[in-house]
């Protein structure tokens, strides 16, 4: 009896990992999407309204999708540290610490824009954001087709490991 508990046990843990790789894949689709919503909403302030970088990351942190609204909310928490840290800096250290699931290059695209923030005109900003809005599209694409073609074979390899283990094991 012991034995089919900790067979059972095996195939749970395996298959939980799996399903849990499958789910992260579906995370970080889910903040990307979030990210080109939000910068397309970004790119539309600084080209149309030239909104102040304090103004716009307060709107920003109300009205974008939940996985990308906490990023906007520490950068404008993180404003008054500015002397100390650049907005770039403060940015990056946000996207590190409210986007855990993106990847080095969705992480890169977004420091990139960073770097742009506050120091250009609000054409320049601009376009920046909507070069890395186009970027973020991109990994999206991407995301989503690794998502759907390898979501399934995670937790499906997952439980057939732990199926493997319980044979050898038994």
């Amino acid at each position: 009896m012991l034995s089919l508990l900790g067979a059972a046990l095996v195939t749970a843990g395996t298959g939980a990992i799996g399903f849990g790789a499958a789910a992260q894949l579906g995370r970080r689709v889910g903040e990307l999407r979030a990210m080109v919503t939000a910068l397309e909403l970004m790119e539309r302030e600084l080209s149309f309204r030239l909104t102040p970088i304090p103004e716009l990351l307060d709107e920003l942190s109300r009205r974008t999708p939940l996985p990308a609204r906490p990023l906007f909310a520490r950068c404008l928490g993180g404003l008054d540290r500015l002397g100390e840290e650049s907005l770039g800096q403060i940015w990056t250290a946000a996207v590190e610490e409210s986007l855990p699931d993106l990847r080095g290059e969705d992480r890169a695209i977004l420091a990139e824009l960073g770097q742009v923030l506050g120091r250009f005109d609000g054409d320049g900003q601009g376009q920046a954001v909507g070069q890395a809005r186009l970027r973020l599209s991109h990994q999206l694409e991407g995301a989503e087709r690794e998502r759907d073609s390898h979501g399934r074979l995670y937790g499906a390899l997952g439980v057939t490991a732990g199926a493997f283990f319980v044979i050898l094991l038994l």
